[in-house]
């Protein structure tokens, strides 16, 4: 092992998350051609859609919002049943859909998206349906990706008119 006698080396360089965003144009290579036009309105569609998330508090780990869609998009089931969908620890799926429900894990207040109903005559089964909160919350995040996907405004207005399936 040697030892450096020139003095103590830099101090790695970071990042604060408050920076202002980089263009996705002027931080790829010109040359790069993995991101297309096309990618960078999906990318701007799936942020605009996740904004309403944002919305609830301040930041939201990403495992909190894949366990709120995916409930989302499969109400009904039991954490079990969303572990197993997500390749996660039971132990895991529940921490998240306790945040995302009505207390945290820590005893504070949770998100209120989710709820777990209780079913007495079936007490290991226990499904997890969205709030009205979170109905509301999902609408706001599939409107922008139904309007992306939509040929024109006018199939859009009509894909938002019928959403009321969320």
């Amino acid at each position: 092992m040697s030892v450096s006698t020139t003095g103590p080396a830099p101090a790695p360089a970071t990042r604060s998350l408050r920076t202002a965003p980089v263009s996705a144009k002027h931080a790829r290579s010109a040359s790069d051609p993995s991101i297309g036009p096309s990618d960078e309105r999906l990318i701007q569609t799936l942020l605009w859609a996740l904004k309403p998330l944002s919305n609830l508090r301040g930041s939201m780990p990403l495992p909190f919002v894949i366990a709120f869609l995916t409930v989302a998009l499969d109400e009904g089931k039991a954490a079990s049943a969303y572990a197993r969908a997500l390749g996660i620890s039971r132990t895991a799926m529940s921490r998240y859909l306790r945040d995302i429900g009505d207390r945290s894990r820590n005893g504070g207040p949770g998100l209120g998206l989710v709820t777990v109903q209780a079913r007495p005559a079936h007490s290991n089964r226990r499904p997890v349906v969205l709030t009205a909160k979170g109905r509301e919350t999902a609408k706001l995040i599939f409107e922008p990706m139904r309007r992306a996907r939509a040929p024109n405004p006018r199939v859009a207005d009509a894909l938002d008119a019928n959403a009321e399936t969320i």
